[in-house]
């Protein structure tokens, strides 16, 4: 198997797995939309999922210079990171202290895979002969933090 097969997969499944957010968005709309909160951590599983989507076709142009694709990963990833960061700010603005322990985790878990992202950025484009196998725990973390957020926003925002 070549790191193109496995980028090629891996942009599938990411735009599945944006498709199973959007349906989880829309069966439950109204009561995501009457908690701030949960709608932008459906927005930010949709940035991740966009992210690594983005990053995985950028690593799948061909002729790319190692610098040249790490230096666009690395836009990329940067831009994301920064994105989510802004909106965990506002997830932490007048965020109740009994919610605080689970918004830390949350905060985490949503700068792991941009994270990653960067660290393969950063490491292709210096040359890193094995920054590659930074993308593989990225898009995994990705997909991971995706559907852990589409569990919240389908099945626990009932409870």
């Amino acid at each position: 198997m070549t790191w193109d097969s496995f980028f090629s997969a891996e942009v599938g499944a990411a735009a599945a797995l944006a498709g199973l957010i959007f349906v989880g968005i829309s069966i439950n709309l109204q009561r995501i939309l009457g908690l701030p909160m949960i709608a932008r951590r459906a927005f930010q599983a949709l940035l991740v999922l966009l992210g690594i989507l983005a990053v995985v076709s950028i690593l799948l142009v061909p002729g790319l210079t190692g610098a040249d694709a790490g230096a666009s990963v690395l836009v990329v990833a940067v831009l994301l990171l920064l994105t989510l960061d802004i909106i965990e700010v506002n997830n932490w603005k007048g965020a109740e202290v009994k919610i605080r322990r689970l918004l830390f985790q949350h905060t985490v878990e949503i700068q792991l895979p941009p994270a990653l992202m960067v660290l393969g950025g950063v490491s292709l484009a210096l040359g890193n002969p094995w920054a590659l196998y930074w993308f593989l725990p990225a898009t995994l973390l990705s997909f991971l933090v995706a559907l852990i957020e589409a569990w919240v926003i389908t099945v626990e925002i009932l409870r």
